[in-house]
């Protein structure tokens, strides 16, 4: 989804090169590979603590040296595509960026998750970065396009936001054992539980406003607002599905996995189709 981020990101900003798509997608999907590697070796005894049996190392199907040699290959993998982007554009900052977005993810499964709320806003920007960094391939020559780049970024911003803040209350035993000061483990699970649904509350909102963005494909199109109402309807559910007593956060997360598909498919339909 990092990858195809990028790829959204460059349609909706009017990009039709495919060589620097390609090579956008392969940056995004690497280095994010990396991280997600990495967080996995250092999380191993808290994954463990909260039974975590989709996580590889959990279940022992590879070893936590395996996973680091992964981790180190598929983010320099990663760096290398951004490379190749800055030479195709005559561009250093999408390596830079690449370089920069790498270290995030080192420092954040090393050290910064376990700072209050902190981790929370970086995976939250790491989830609307793929748009930002798709858009400046794009380059973008209108103002509507680069509003709509940044109202989609601050979308997955917020749905990110809120599905790491409802990781946290499903995470909150093994989160004791780095002492990761999560909302829900510093202020309960109430007050995680309402900052969650005003989070995706806001995103909800703000992924309307397309629709009436005039001098843009979105302005009154069926083709993006039937898809986005379908995607807002599962983030509406996901926050009645946390108001009940028994929780069950594992659908819960795949529920807005799949609304931010949707989504995604939403931003594109609104780019390329007109009804």
């Amino acid at each position: 989804m990092y990858g195809f981020g990028v790829i959204t990101g460059i349609v909706i900003a009017g990009g039709s090169s495919y060589e620097p798509a390609i090579f956008g997608f392969l940056t995004a999907l690497f280095i994010q590979a990396g991280t997600f590697a990495l967080n996995d070796y250092c999380d191993l005894e808290s994954d463990i603590a909260n039974r975590r049996m989709d996580r590889p190392l959990v279940r022992g199907e590879i070893r936590k040296e395996e996973a680091l040699l992964i981790a180190c290959l598929a983010t320099t993998i990663g760096i290398i595509f951004a490379v190749f982007l800055s030479v195709i554009l005559e561009n250093l900052i999408f390596f830079l960026l690449a370089v920069t977005l790498a270290a995030l993810g080192v420092l954040y499964d090393i050290k910064i998750k376990e700072f209050f709320v902190v981790s929370n806003f970086y995976i939250a920007f790491t989830m609307a970065a793929p748009f930002i960094f798709g858009g400046l391939i794009a380059e973008p020559e209108r103002i509507e396009m680069v509003l709509l780049i940044l109202i989609l970024s601050s979308i997955a911003f917020l749905a990110g936001f809120g599905r790491e803040v409802m990781k946290d209350m499903a995470d909150v035993k093994g989160d004791e054992v780095r002492d990761v000061r999560s909302i829900a483990r510093v202020y309960g699970m109430e007050k995680a539980k309402s900052v969650a649904v005003f989070s995706y509350s806001l995103a909800v909102i703000l992924s309307a406003v397309p629709f009436f963005l005039v001098n843009t494909s979105y302005f009154f199109n069926p083709a993006y607002i039937l898809p986005v109402m379908a995607a807002d309807a599962l983030f509406v559910h996901t926050c009645f599905g946390l108001r009940k007593v028994d929780i069950n956060y594992n659908y819960l997360r795949k529920e807005t996995l799949i609304a931010l598909a949707i989504g995604l498919f939403a931003f594109i339909c609104g780019a390329l189709c007109r009804l």
